[in-house]
């Protein structure tokens, strides 16, 4: 008797539930994930572009009040780079799709390409904005003529920020767009 028992609750176990999805609920899920994230991102690019406008201001005000060639070409190439900064960030949401003109798969794969131009701003972060200041910074340093010690501490400190920057940046790469792109291509799969 208890064998029979054992034997019927095992092929009962052997069967598995189909679970069903609806697409409609998972596209709306993922419609409100993407509207989140990119509110995370314009509240990143209002925060950078303020920012930069400080750079331009502050680096752009002391290239006039600085003497040193140096140290103005240096501050000067600061006050580009907050410029630059502006430009590519504003370059890349003009790739932002609009949902009101195109279907649902068409706005998934648009949508997923403007994600993959933000995620390439985070994966070569190093290029676009870490080395343009640290150039100048690095100009300046040398221009105000400080011993090599005072220096060599200088640059060290400014290094250490920017790899904390990089390595931050490759944390959200991996954490966050990776996951995002990933989800957004099964979603598209599954048209």
């Amino acid at each position: 008797m208890l064998e029979n028992e054992l034997a019927l609750i095992w092929q009962q176990s052997a069967k598995t539930e189909v679970v069903k999805f609806n697409p409609s609920e998972l596209i709306a899920d993922l419609d409100s994930q993407l509207k989140n994230f990119d509110k995370c991102l314009k509240k990143r690019d209002k925060r950078e572009v303020i920012a930069a406008a400080i750079v331009i201001l502050i680096f752009g005000t002391c290239a006039i009040l600085f003497t040193g060639i140096i140290s103005k070409i240096g501050l000067l190439l600061c006050a580009l780079y907050g410029v630059m900064v502006i430009y590519v960030l504003h370059n890349v949401k003009k790739h932002k799709p609009d949902s009101y003109d195109l279907s649902v798969k068409d706005y998934l794969v648009k949508h997923r390409e403007y994600l993959v131009k933000e995620r390439n701003l985070l994966k070569n972060v190093i290029y676009w904005y870490l080395l343009p200041p640290f150039i100048g910074e690095v100009l300046f340093f040398i221009g105000q003529n400080m011993g090599s010690v005072l220096l060599i501490i200088f640059i060290l400190i400014v290094l250490g920020i920017n790899t904390y920057i990089y390595f931050l940046n490759k944390v959200g790469v991996k954490k966050v767009f990776d996951p995002l792109i990933l989800q957004i291509d099964k979603t598209i799969a599954d048209f």
